[in-house]
């Protein structure tokens, strides 16, 4: 630790939606991986982790790209992804979750959830788990935040809960996420994920846990495990100089160097006298400390140093802070998870699909992840081919709206005719029909005659709607009235759906429940 960390006086937590509460990295990773080894790439957990931090960014730098666009593999698997969800969202909880939730709140420890994905999506995985009544303020990539290991995210929740980084824990579970929260020194607790932690990453942080459960065992016992008690054994103390401190460490490291565990112990009583040291001189740490000069991201956080000044101008386009209630009931939920967030294809009616799907994304899949027919098409290749299907269908469901539209304008036609006696004829009934009939017609009509007479009067080559009506040799003008009400029928009823997809839609994606 090259700065004084702890758990003592936390009042907030940060946790990552990803990896940290949701097993999402995980299962995000097996995916990747089964399209990578379809199009012949290899793909490693350290490379994946590595990548982590921005969900618009985080495939640019893998070799498949060559066979599919970034956004378009994005698309792919969060898609997939959270169908999966949908179908099994208990077993996405990673373990002591609910454990440390619980934790935080008997201890009033107000808990941040930071997520690469946009609000509406993290929000969504949180109620489906049923993890959202206990966090307090959630912060996704809607806008063009820059991305981790930018403390851009990290600030912004300092901001929003009036708190310091020093009563601030991190529990981060990768790299760039531990980067920004040295960079704005805070506490961290590492969480292992993907890959086990290393010397670099030991060294940047209070404690490394293995699950939830470790984070409240540290929070529990930290205290009793002060570096101050191996001082007189390891001959190191803060009431050293930071050249005799590091002579010290040095012949240490030397003199244990074949006792692994004695050289962990070591190592972290060091960075604990030196952040007792720096503490003591009121030095100013420079955040740069913490990058990794062979990194790619060094050079740009030297800029990103240099703009820190200005950041404040930016809050403008911060997510909103959400205050959550209490979690809707289980009918509710439960009707939530089987509707369709959007009218893409869905995969809850299709066994095999499910199945496959599941294979998948757990990574034991040894199927093919396509049908025969698609087995030797790219991944892109096969994307188009599901446009071209979509495209497909939805003009086939045009022509049938149509025709069925046709067919109940022109029986409605035939029925006034039939019945044109009766209609025009004496009684309340028939005077109320005629009515409703003419009002009908009237409206329809003059609404053509204001659209086409005022084109015309715009452009004179459009004829005007008496010269549409009666100036054609080729149809008569029942037969251009008719098609005029086909075709306003067929908008009606095109908004009428269309009102209809909105309204379906509003109530999935609106927190899946206003009422509570």
């Amino acid at each position: 630790m090259f700065y004084k960390q702890t758990v003592d006086n936390i009042k907030v937590v940060i946790l990552s939606l990803d990896g940290g509460i949701l097993d999402l990295n995980r299962l995000r990773f097996n995916y990747l991986k089964k399209i990578c080894k379809i199009h012949n790439y290899d793909i490693t957990k350290e490379e994946f982790e590595k990548s982590l931090g921005n969900m618009q960014t985080m495939y640019n730098n893998f070799p498949i790209i060559k066979d599919i666009t970034p956004d378009d593999l994005n698309e792919l698997i969060e898609r997939d992804l959270y169908e999966y969800a949908k179908l099994k969202p208990n077993s996405l909880i990673k373990e002591g979750t609910e454990e440390i939730l619980q934790f935080f709140k008997q201890k009033n420890i107000k808990v941040a959830v930071i997520s690469s994905h946009k609000i509406k999506r993290a929000i969504q995985y949180l109620q489906l788990t049923r993890l959202y009544n206990h966090i307090d303020f959630i912060i996704g990539g809607d806008s063009n935040n820059p991305a981790l290991p930018d403390p851009y995210l990290l600030t912004t929740v300092l901001e929003q809960l009036n708190v310091t980084a020093e009563n601030t824990l991190v529990v981060a579970n990768y790299p760039s996420l531990l980067h920004a929260a040295n960079r704005k020194l805070m506490n961290v607790i590492y969480l292992t994920d993907l890959c086990p932690s290393n010397n670099s990453i030991t060294s940047r942080v209070f404690r490394v846990a293995k699950n939830n459960l470790e984070v409240i065992n540290i929070f529990l016992f930290a205290r009793y495990d002060s570096m101050e008690m191996y001082s007189p054994l390891l001959g190191m103390s803060s009431d050293m100089s930071v050249e005799t401190l590091e002579q010290t460490y040095y012949k240490l490291l030397e003199e244990y160097k074949n006792d692994s565990q004695l050289i962990d112990l070591v190592r972290d009583t060091y960075h604990y006298f030196l952040g007792e040291i720096l503490n003591k001189k009121s030095v100013t740490i420079n955040p740069l400390l913490f990058e990794d000069e062979d990194t790619d991201n060094y050079k740009k956080n030297l800029d990103s140093l240099k703009e820190d000044e200005t950041s404040s101008n930016k809050q403008e386009d911060l997510i909103k802070h959400f205050e959550f209630t209490d979690e809707s009931d289980d009918d509710q939920s439960e009707s939530v998870i089987k509707s369709s967030p959007t009218n893409k294809q869905v995969i809850g009616g299709d066994p095999k699909r499910i199945n496959e799907l599941m294979d998948i994304i757990n990574g034991t899949s040894v199927s093919k992840k396509y049908n025969e027919d698609d087995n030797n098409l790219p991944l892109s290749e096969t994307i188009i081919k599901d446009e071209k299907i979509t495209f497909t269908t939805k003009l086939i469901n045009f022509l049938y709206t149509l025709a069925i539209v046709s067919i109940v304008t022109f029986s409605g036609m035939i029925v006034y005719v039939a019945f044109e006696d009766f209609i025009c004829g004496p009684g309340i009934i028939a005077s109320i029909t005629k009515n409703i009939i003419d009002f009908y017609i009237n409206t329809i009509l003059s609404i053509y005659i204001f659209i086409i007479n005022g084109l015309h009067n715009l452009l004179s080559f459009i004829p005007s709607y008496n010269s549409l009506i009666s100036g054609n040799n080729f149809l008569s003008p029942l037969a251009i009235k008719l098609i005029l009400f086909i075709i306003f029928n067929l908008v009606i009823v095109y908004i009428i759906k269309f009102g209809s997809i909105l309204l379906k839609e509003g109530m999935v994606d609106n927190d899946y429940s206003t009422e509570n």
